[in-house]
């Protein structure tokens, strides 16, 4: 029951709690005072806080301070395994109906990166079977993805797609259902190093054992000058901040919600 609430409260939690959304609220809410109430200085207060806090995100680079923990809790494997029995590749934001409508990958998409590095693990390990688990209906990540994959020259027969999936949990309890993983078999999990906590808590709840690969980084191990100077970059940072929200709010969600390392 638990399960099948928890993705549209999510949706319902993000829509609010986002941190470009909270801007667009408190705007909203500035207009409404004006506008409805007539509080013209409820009205000032709150287009003040709404400009520091637009100036705040859009200067400090507060997305970098909030993504490098999450980023630097699994480092790429010092050792690699020296046999994979299975990759397990998390979809993201592969613009599916471009993607199909044009014939090729667009340009410019971070997510691509992880398909890089599954590819390569998969040169590695020419035995282990590729899956790819991403969304749902028919433009889920995967038909990108096997677009891609096909034409980086992966063997079809290795490749097994999911895509019934609408978030993190669906991805690899679904993929956990189709693979049937064996005690004593390698898996990889290859996806961004800011989604990888949250996934591997959710792997360790369905009592998966897996060997996390991180992909797609967006910030440097260590801080660095650049961190600490305030950079006029309102999309970069926003975007960044947004990101790092999601997977904090979504790690804590699935934890309370029992999803994450704590149960089932």
């Amino acid at each position: 029951m638990l399960h099948g609430l928890f993705f549209p409260i999510s949706k319902l939690a993000w829509l609010a709690l986002a941190p470009s959304h909270i801007l667009i609220w408190m705007l909203v809410g500035t207009l409404v005072t004006v506008m409805v109430r007539g509080h013209h200085r409820g009205a000032r207060w709150m287009a003040a806080a709404t400009a520091a806090l637009f100036v705040l995100i859009g200067v400090m680079p507060l997305g970098q301070w909030l993504a490098r923990p999450l980023e630097n809790t699994y480092p790429p494997p010092a050792s690699p395994p020296a046999h994979v029995d299975g990759i397990v590749t998390l979809g993201g934001g592969l613009e599916t109906r471009l993607t199909l409508s044009r014939g090729g990958l667009p340009a410019a998409q971070g997510s691509l990166s992880r398909l890089v590095t599954t590819m390569a693990i998969a040169r590695r390990y020419p035995e282990a079977r590729v899956v790819f688990s991403g969304g749902a209906g028919p433009l889920a990540d995967a038909t990108a993805a096997k677009l891609a994959f096909d034409q980086m020259g992966l063997d079809p027969a290795r490749l097994t797609l999911e895509a019934a999936s609408r978030n993190t949990f669906e991805n690899l309890d679904n993929t956990r259902r189709i693979v049937h993983p064996k005690p004593g078999e390698t898996w990889v999990l290859a996806t961004s190093a800011l989604q990888l906590p949250r996934a591997m808590a959710v792997a360790r709840s369905l009592g998966w054992t897996m060997t996390p690969w991180p992909t797609d980084y967006l910030t440097t191990p260590n801080a660095v000058v650049e961190d600490y100077v305030p950079q006029l970059n309102v999309p970069g940072h926003l975007a960044l901040v947004d990101q790092a929200t999601h997977e904090w709010i979504g790690l804590i969600a699935y934890q309370l919600g029992g999803l994450g390392s704590g149960g089932t």
